[in-house]
């Protein structure tokens, strides 16, 4: 029992550890700067997805998926966390700057309401499994590490759901008070 406590311990550790690096990298990239054609640009794709994306709890939870899974994948899916967080990162940076709204205030309205962190927590999880997939991979104890992999899957996907329906309640919430 104890290896089960000590091995859950150093599976929560290294998800907090990935959360705390992909939100210092999302604050870089909201930070860097942009053209303002750039950010005008950025926006306006953005807007076109957002109605789409943000239609459902389901969508926002399938595209968070979707991403979560890509994260997982061994050696890959790390530089593809990356990528998938400063890239929202750089939509957050770019909305700052169109808007005039404090970049700092954009990025703490996900974690103030909450949905943020538990999609970041989420993405912890998958990129820390992704990092024990690698590194068992190479001690050729893969498949020791894949037992492991149902379990953060299901936690990902338990965290995501609360986190998508949260989110889309605040979307809706959000639309209905500015209307």
């Amino acid at each position: 029992m104890q290896g089960f406590k000590s091995f859950l311990l150093r599976r929560f550790l290294a998800a907090l550890v990935a959360t705390a690096l992909l939100i210092g990298l999302l604050a870089a990239a909201a930070l860097a700067p942009m053209p303002f054609v750039d950010a005008e640009a950025l926006v306006n794709q953005f807007e076109e997805m957002l109605p789409r994306l943000t239609e459902t709890p389901v969508m926002i939870f399938l595209n968070n998926l979707a991403a979560s899974l890509l994260m997982m994948i061994p050696v890959l899916g790390m530089a593809l966390a990356g990528l998938i967080v400063y890239n929202t990162g750089a939509v957050i940076g770019a909305f700052s700057a169109v808007s005039n709204v404090p970049v700092a205030l954009l990025l703490l309205i996900p974690f103030i309401t909450v949905y943020g962190f538990i999609e970041m927590l989420a993405y912890g999880f998958a990129v820390s499994q992704g990092f024990f997939l690698t590194t068992s991979a190479f001690k050729k104890q893969l498949r020791k590490e894949v037992r492991s992999l149902p379990y953060t899957v299901a936690v990902v996907v338990l965290l995501l759901l609360a986190g998508a329906v949260l989110e889309w309640i605040l979307i809706r919430l959000g639309s209905a008070l500015m209307t």
